[in-house]
């Protein structure tokens, strides 16, 4: 999985949406062929999508479509779903309902006879697995490590969803209100993290009109340690962009520690203080990391930070 700061959801059954996906500036456009699309429509929302996958990747959007289930499920629409989109080569798929690691060792198996039969690269098709079950959330980390195709997760802890309707539990507004969240978005996201999953996903918010809801969820989310937001608007694109873009002054306080503490290793020191704080060669990597991923967003940051931060980089890789 790319860095994701927001994951925009487009029903399936809306052409001149999917037409559309690629302006509203989202990292990553995922197609709903599930939950957004009513039954009697689904036939004729998956040719359409499946029609559309190339011409939205030409447009230069990266592409996910969120099919029925996966091959443990009892609906057929599952295997109808990956015979008609696998083979027009999306980035990958989102895949709900999961309850364990074996629902996703299958889905491997499929996929791959797929990929071979079609002469398509076997391993290409990317998988974005959603927590929304009691099951799943017990064994984030085995679904995690079930396949190298599971690139992400996406915790949908909030109002009015399957998960909300699996646990049950009451929900009490965005961000540090909704205590009853915290537990279940904290670990998944351990498990995640543990099973060397770079980019989780937080979200979605859905009272849309809500804005400062949407922000402080977002915020709080990132604080967490997700690295993006799963969105069910467009409205929600630039907030989540804003929100998870490493601004220029964490950026540079990161240059100024990686800087400063190469200074020290090379006086043969290895600890310093720095900015008032205690820092020593620990905190090398992690300021790496954090470089590495502005890098990727350089073009959002001020001209004189992007410019530091490129001198920077090589001395960091």
């Amino acid at each position: 999985m790319k860095p994701t700061r927001s994951a925009l959801f487009v029903p399936g059954n809306r052409p001149k949406w999917i037409t559309n996906a690629a302006t509203h500036g989202a990292d990553l456009v995922i197609i709903d062929l599930e939950d957004a699309v009513p039954p009697d429509e689904t036939a004729a929302a998956r040719d359409d999508v499946a029609d559309a996958i190339p011409t939205v990747r030409d447009d230069g959007q990266r592409i996910f479509v969120r099919i029925n289930g996966h091959p443990n499920s009892s609906a057929d629409r599952t295997v109808r779903d990956l015979e008609a989109i696998v083979p027009r080569e999306p980035n990958g798929l989102v895949v709900p309902k999961v309850e364990s690691a074996a629902d996703i060792e299958q889905l491997e198996t499929v996929l791959t006879h797929i990929e071979r039969r079609d002469g398509l690269t076997v391993g290409a098709t990317e998988l974005l697995v959603t927590i929304e079950t009691a099951q799943a959330m017990k064994h984030v980390y085995d679904i995690c490590l079930a396949s190298e195709r599971v690139t992400s997760v996406m915790c949908g802890a909030t109002k009015g969803t399957d998960t909300n309707r699996a646990l049950r539990f009451e929900w009490t507004g965005p961000g540090r209100q909704g205590l009853e969240t915290l537990h279940m978005r904290q670990k998944a996201l351990l498990d995640a993290r543990a099973a060397g999953i770079d980019y989780p996903l937080a979200g979605p918010y859905v009272d849309i009109e809500d804005l400062d809801g949407l922000t402080e969820d977002m915020e709080f989310a990132r604080e967490m340690g997700y690295e993006g937001y799963v969105v069910i608007h467009p409205s929600h694109v630039d907030p989540a962009n804003d929100c998870f873009t490493p601004d220029d002054e964490t950026v540079e306080y990161w240059i100024g520690l990686y800087g400063a503490l190469r200074d020290a290793i090379d006086r043969g020191e290895s600890a310093i203080r720095y900015r008032g704080e205690m820092v020593d060669t620990a905190n090398l990597e992690t300021a790496r990391e954090h470089l590495r991923r502005a890098a990727v967003f350089r073009d959002e940051l001020d001209d004189d930070v992007a410019a530091r931060l490129t001198d920077l980089e090589y001395s960091a890789d």
